[in-house]
């Protein structure tokens, strides 16, 4: 799944998602326990509880890769042509958050936030280490997100808090016996059993804000990798008993250290102007493509993996928004600029891609002093996205994956990179 941060991609509701993410610092409600649990003890105003509920979709469409090398005598047995598997599902789901303030003069605020996707709860695919693949993308955002933090106010516009973002691990086993076709032998049959367990790495948050004025917010994020790690028994009575077995490891998902910063203007009394700057480490990046190991075959050698190796760089992300007030009416636009995190485009063994690419987005806000029949503040945002992925050209080097003259590599002769992701959400927001 490589990385799995919605928040980090699409961002937590369509207000955080206006302004493009550049949020450290404020723009706070119940989703501040993913974007800065600092900012929990501001996250309902006055109010003692906050509640945020959105629905978010996302639909990728990456450049078309046709008439490339799909196989060839090193991966398989022989050299085919065709077209590159595109076809990456949406993220369609929803996201929620909810934070409560203690009573005391620490403002002590406990916060939850998380997303659930709608069309199923979770999937799962490694990818294919040869073929051209957008790593990041295939299954990044399909699989539930949970974070749980507590903010507090020291006093004097200073506020610190810390989280926890959650991830989970999986362990399977397989048993498979194949049995020739005949009424005189028993049936084939097999047997399979997973276990998950959560895993989680600590946020830590601090925020400075004025009343009204400058506010500026910091964040380090510790990284959290989920890793599937499978064991396969098997046998087939055919001719003669084979019996083999192998053990196989991947990262599901892999989120990196990061270290957020940003701050906050006001430019008219209406108005306010974000920034922030995420620098991520990137540079230790485990791909999710599976690895084959202590593989053991009756009467046979059997070669083990050999997938190609990558180079990664941690990157540096701007952000950018700005959120103006019209009455009961809010605006907002934001911009981000990602590059990619390989760090040079692969033009030997392997096909990842990871473009860089220009995030734009652009969001409303509807203010409301009654919801229901209670006399309660609260807010309707909605918002566009539109991420554009730099266009390029790879061209594949002569030779195949071991260096062969004699046969081109997978993705040979070359192909272009590129395409977008459209999208965008609605979300609600009250404090109580």
């Amino acid at each position: 799944m490589a990385h799995a941060d919605v928040g980090n991609m699409f961002g937590f509701g369509s207000r955080v998602a206006g302004l493009a993410g550049a949020t450290v610092s404020g723009a706070f409600d119940a989703f501040a326990t993913y974007v800065n649990p600092a900012g929990l003890p501001h996250s309902a105003g006055e109010n003692r509880l906050a509640f945020s509920w959105g629905i978010l979709g996302m639909n990728p469409e990456f450049t078309p890769i046709q008439s490339i090398v799909t196989t060839n005598d090193y991966t398989l047995d022989t050299v085919r042509t065709g077209d590159a598997d595109l076809d990456y599902r949406a993220t369609l789901g929803q996201v929620f958050g909810l934070s409560y303030r203690l009573e005391g003069e620490h403002r002590v605020t406990f916060g939850v936030a998380g997303f659930l996707p709608l069309n199923h709860l979770a999937f799962v695919d490694t990818g294919d280490g040869f073929a051209p693949e957008y790593f990041l993308y295939r299954a990044r955002t399909q699989r539930p997100q949970v974070e749980m933090g507590v903010g507090v106010d020291l006093g004097r516009g200073l506020s610190a808090g810390a989280g926890l973002h959650t991830g989970f691990g999986m362990t399977t086993h397989a048993s498979v016996l194949l049995e020739p076709g005949s009424s005189n032998t028993s049936p084939s049959s097999m047997r399979f059993s997973a276990s998950i367990k959560p895993k989680a790495s600590p946020t830590i948050g601090v925020l400075y804000a004025r009343e009204g004025g400058f506010s500026s917010g910091l964040v380090a994020r510790l990284p959290l990798e989920s890793r599937h790690e499978m064991t396969l028994n098997a046998a087939a009575n055919i001719i003669t008993p084979l019996d083999f077995k192998f053990s196989g490891a991947s990262a599901l998902a892999y989120d990196p250290a990061a270290i957020e910063w940003g701050f906050s203007i006001p430019m008219t009394e209406n108005s306010t102007f974000f920034f922030q700057g995420d620098y991520q480490f990137w540079r230790n990046f485990e791909a999710p493509v599976i690895v084959l190991t202590d593989i053991t075959g009756e009467g046979m050698v059997i070669s083990p993996s050999s997938n190609p190796s990558f180079d990664y760089r941690n990157i540096l992300t701007a952000k950018a928004g700005s959120e103006i007030h019209l009455g009961g009416t809010i605006v907002r636009l934001g911009y981000a600029y990602r590059p990619g995190i390989l760090k040079d485009p692969v033009t030997e063994a392997g096909n990842y891609i990871d473009p860089s690419k220009h995030v734009l987005q652009a969001g409303l806000g509807f203010r409301f002093m009654r919801f229901l029949h209670l006399p309660t503040d609260w807010r309707l945002d909605l918002h566009l996205a539109y991420h554009r992925f730099v266009n390029a050209h790879v061209t594949k080097t002569p030779g195949n994956e071991v260096g062969d003259p004699a046969e081109p590599k997978i993705g040979s002769p070359g192909y272009d990179i590129g395409g977008k992701i459209l999208g965008g959400g609605v979300s609600l927001s009250l404090a109580l």
